[in-house]
């Protein structure tokens, strides 16, 4: 049998709650929009290696002209606790996916690119070397538990 202990005291204040909750934006080249929409889905499964909460959050350009999108995307970046971009063979040669890098670089908010290639000689974005992870569920819970 299995017994929990509960201590009953002072409900937690804002900060410690706050401390606790991480938004990672999640961004992509258009043509990998697939990978990233499977990232932001099934985030259920990163509750194997993490405890607290976590929210994905991306922005769609729907229909709006690119500097409308790029200050609503902006304002997203810069809420969140950290980035997080999909990169493939599409990556380097996409306007949206440099655009998202260079915010969150230039808003310090911390990024890790997200390996998709199908062959790892290809070239990355030049902002992100030394910035690489693996997709899968224990790299993302090495870059997200360290925000």
């Amino acid at each position: 049998m299995i017994v929990h202990q509960v201590k009953i005291g002072a409900p937690k204040t804002d900060k410690q709650i706050q401390g606790r909750h991480k938004t990672i934006y999640v961004g992509s080249a258009k043509a990998d929009l697939k990978y990233r929409d499977m990232l932001v889905y099934f985030r259920h499964r990163l509750e194997f290696y993490l405890t607290g909460t976590l929210d994905f959050t991306t922005c769609d350009s729907n229909g709006l002209k690119i500097d409308q999108w790029q200050q609503k995307a902006e304002k997203k970046i810069i809420e969140s606790d950290g980035v997080m971009i999909i990169v493939s063979e599409n990556t380097k040669l996409d306007d949206i996916a440099a655009w998202e890098i260079d915010a969150s670089l230039h808003n310090n908010v911390p990024i890790v690119g997200i390996d998709i290639r199908h062959k790892s000689e290809g070239k990355i974005p030049e902002k992100l070397v030394g910035k690489m992870t693996r997709y899968g569920w224990e790299w993302f819970a090495e870059f997200i538990n360290c925000l």
